[in-house]
């Protein structure tokens, strides 16, 4: 089977990704509610698992000068309707280079995780960049070799002890803007 037949398989109900919502007519949107919730289930890394709401709140807004963050959403048996958020993914980037990280919340399915990550780095590769880095330790490799698999992302390298906590393996994909997608005359 082709990358394509597998990712049309795989994505033939598609995960829906849209931009995180703050605030909601100067309230804290739903969106910062489930954060919170999935907050503490699992905490967030680099966010203290005992602020209050409120701070959490805030901390989020604060974050999102500096980030893009995308909510992200699929089939889960976590809320009554049978669809949900299931993941909140941040990007920073430069323009030319930009790295995603996603965290996935504790209810969210392995196929929930793998739709997302390969419907949001097919969607990445068109928009207006150069190139998406992916970092990754060995506990999350195996998601992006599945990304790899389904032709959207392609093993760069292994940086051995390249983070605190271990190994890091580097995924990449080429976005729109990269000149070696230019066509020549």
């Amino acid at each position: 089977m082709t990358p394509k037949e597998k990712r049309d398989r795989l994505l033939k109900t598609r995960p829906f990704i849209r931009p995180l919502e703050i605030f909601d007519s100067g309230n804290y949107h739903k969106d910062i509610a489930i954060l919170w919730t999935a907050h503490k289930l699992q905490p967030f890394h680099g966010i203290d698992e005992n602020l209050s709401q409120e701070r959490f709140a805030s901390e989020i807004d604060r974050l999102s000068r500096d980030i893009s963050f995308f909510m992200a959403e699929d089939v889960t048996t976590a809320f009554d309707s049978g669809k949900g958020p299931v993941g909140l993914i941040s990007v920073v980037g430069d323009g030319w280079r930009v790295e995603p990280h996603v965290t996935f919340f504790s209810w969210a399915s392995a196929r929930a995780r793998l739709k997302v990550a390969v419907s949001f780095l097919q969607w990445i590769q068109y928009k207006k960049i150069g190139v998406c880095v992916v970092r990754c330790l060995r506990e999350d490799k195996n998601l992006f070799d599945h990304c790899r698999d389904y032709g959207v992302l392609f093993f760069a390298g292994k940086i051995i002890g390249g983070n605190e906590e271990g190994d890091e393996f580097l995924y990449s994909i080429m976005g729109k803007s990269n000149s070696r997608r230019k066509k020549t005359s």
